[in-house]
């Protein structure tokens, strides 16, 4: 097995995340790659290319933004999942990059620093939807226990309980909505920066 072949293993080797279709378009890709540039020996490989580990981590990034990109079309955020994937892709693409360390210093900084921001306002909504279902609960059972006993004071506190249900229901849906707005947000901050910092290494 030369050179080009055993790199290629160990690349296949930490390619695992992607389905099979994307590992071996991946794979070929840069098969050929090596090839075309006459890149002999391992050392020619990890210098123009990074180590196997560090070329894997920019394929899962490149391929977790193109998945999130596809599916954010039409003006609709991407699944939670997509988008947190991306950040996380991009964020390991950075810190294992052979880039300056200034550099990612300061991208890894930016996204943590952002990504820390919204998880906050994401912990708030959810605070607050789940003291509104708390608040209609007990709301509920002090009006029910009272409706025998004083039968006007039973019906305001029903009646607040009700009330705070609708908003629970009304605010149900929105908080997935702004969870999703919001891991897109971080999702397209990301791409900003890999794409930044993938125009800055091409220019080095």
């Amino acid at each position: 097995m030369n050179a080009r072949e055993k790199y290629i293993t160990d690349l296949a080797s930490c390619l695992s995340p992607l389905t099979e279709a994307e590992r071996q378009d991946a794979l070929e890709f840069y098969d050929e790659f090596i090839a075309d540039g006459g890149l002999t020996s391992r050392q020619a490989i990890e210098k123009k290319l990074g180590t196997p580990r560090q070329l894997s981590r920019k394929i899962l990034a490149d391929y977790s933004i193109k998945a999130n990109t596809e599916s954010a079309q039409h003006g609709r955020p991407a699944s939670t999942h997509s988008s947190w994937r991306v950040f996380w892709w991009v964020l390991v693409a950075i810190i294992t990059s052979p880039l300056t360390f200034g550099i990612g210093l300061v991208a890894v900084g930016g996204l943590v620093a952002m990504a820390a921001c919204l998880f906050g306002v994401i912990v708030g909504a959810l605070a607050l939807v789940g003291s509104l279902a708390v608040a209609a609960v007990v709301l509920l059972y002090l009006g029910i226990s009272l409706l025998i006993t004083e039968p006007m004071v039973g019906l305001f506190y029903g009646g607040i309980g009700l009330a705070a249900i609708g908003g629970f229901m009304v605010c149900l849906p929105l908080v997935y909505w702004l969870i999703r707005l919001l891991a897109q947000a971080i999702a397209n901050f990301a791409k900003y920066i890999y794409q930044k910092i993938q125009t800055r290494k091409g220019e080095a």
